[in-house]
């Protein structure tokens, strides 16, 4: 009935342990799935052996190595046994209530694709699979845990009919705007977009990105590549773009205001003779917006730091380094407000990496974050690598960052000071550097 597949990375650490997870996880879904596993990375291989799943080694890839979407789709359909596909990241849990999930979706009558926000979680250990209660623990564990992703967010898994596609771009997958494409190709197809986020719970297992070994800088400009390659339009496509929403009382209509107003905004696309006729509506729901946003503002500072970062320092080119710099004993606060700042960061687009002197707060970053998100050694080496640093309280080591390795950026370091905690004279000459005050 469902052919899953995927593109694993290395088997290698910490990555190692939440790939088997996940693909143990798919293994115990029931009626048990086809599992194809692509690429040459060590341990596929070994993994296919070990549980009885077939590896097709040959995978195209874009010029930086990532899998490329086109390549990896048409040798998936070729090879696939069932006409139910469904492409998963190799990080990701399913549980059985994906099975039910996918039989409710193919009650929509015509070809369809689901989709679903995730769970994020951290797991730096192998899942216990033997236990009956497998899925209710994991289950337990995500809820009291981890937190479910906000939207409107983008899925992890691409559940679709058989022949869906007509033509795929060289899009590079786990670079950006591919998931998005894929929404906004399936809408433009005519195909049911089910939004299954209330009936099916996937496990995200957090990790940093020792998987990209050529850092975040590379991330960003194949990030930027691919937002090229999809086109404006399609990368703004997400989860409020859905047809249909299935719950557990079964599939319906998002009637919601956030998938209404996508609607609108959409309509000219597919059908570029109603572009004059929405074009008031647009603009009312675009006031609309402006005024939640702004009300958004008043109530949260993590959200007014992040747009201060985005008026100073465009997305594109480069990578915003967030500090978390606290000195001991400052307080739980300053550092939950850090690690949000983080999370909105990632989930804005941007790649981050943090750093604190305290050994029990990065271990808390670890199990919060998830996204592109690397862990610096040293405030040094952030400074070293970074365009943004954002000091959350003072932080003695900070300070004693040598000047040249600041002067070194200074021309693409923004340090943005909360609350004037560190101090101009902390700061190198020619750094900018701008005071943030949470009223």
């Amino acid at each position: 009935m469902l052919t899953i597949f995927s593109t694993p990375k290395p088997f290698k650490g910490h990555i190692g342990i939440i790939q088997r997870n996940a693909i143990t996880s798919w293994t115990m879904l029931r009626p048990l799935p086809e599992i194809l596993l692509f690429g040459n990375e060590p341990g596929t291989e070994a993994i296919c052996r070990e549980l009885g799943l077939r590896h097709l080694s040959e995978v195209s890839s874009t010029a930086y190595g990532a899998p490329l979407l086109r390549d990896l789709f048409q040798k998936a359909e070729r090879s696939a046994q069932n006409d139910l596909l469904c492409y998963v990241n190799a990080d990701i849990m399913l549980l059985r209530d994906f099975s039910n999930a996918l039989q409710e979706a193919s009650k929509v009558g015509r070809k369809f694709l689901m989709v679903a926000r995730r769970w994020d979680i951290f797991l730096d250990r192998l899942w216990d699979f033997a236990s009956d209660e497998y899925g209710q623990k994991l289950r337990e564990y995500a809820l009291r845990e981890g937190k479910q992703g906000p939207l409107p967010g983008n899925s992890d898994f691409f559940l679709f009919s058989r022949d869906l596609w007509s033509s795929i771009p060289d899009l590079g997958i786990g670079r950006g705007s591919w998931d998005a494409w894929l929404v906004y190709e399936a809408r433009r197809l005519g195909a049911a977009v089910v939004d299954a986020s209330s009936a099916v719970m996937s496990v995200h297992q957090s990790h940093d990105q020792a998987s990209y070994p050529h850092g975040l800088r590379q991330w960003r400009t194949e990030l930027d590549l691919n937002h090229d390659i999809a086109g404006e339009e399609a990368s703004r496509f997400c989860l409020y773009d859905s047809t249909h929403l299935l719950s557990p009382s079964g599939l319906q209509r998002p009637m919601g205001l956030s998938y209404l107003t996508r609607r609108v905004d959409t309509l000219p696309l597919f059908h570029p003779r109603l572009a004059a006729p929405v074009r008031i509506p647009k603009m009312l729901i675009a006031g609309a917006r402006a005024v939640r946003r702004n009300r958004a503002l008043a109530h949260d500072p993590v959200a007014r730091l992040v747009k201060l970062i985005c008026s100073k320092l465009p997305k594109s080119g480069i990578t915003s380094i967030l500090g978390l710099v606290n000195s001991p004993g400052n307080g739980h606060a300053e550092e939950t407000q850090g690690l949000q700042l983080a999370h909105s960061l990632v989930w804005g687009g941007f790649p981050v990496a943090v750093y604190d002197p305290r050994p029990s707060v990065m271990e808390r970053a670890r199990q919060m974050l998830g996204g592109p998100i690397e862990f610096g050694a040293s405030a040094e080496e952030c400074i070293r690598q970074g365009d943004v640093v954002v000091v959350a309280a003072p932080c003695l080591e900070f300070t004693r960052v040598p000047a040249h390795i600041i002067a070194t950026n200074a021309s693409r370091c923004l340090v943005i000071d909360c609350c004037g905690l560190l101090g101009r004279d902390a700061v190198a000459e020619g750094i900018r550097y701008l005071r943030w005050e949470e009223k």
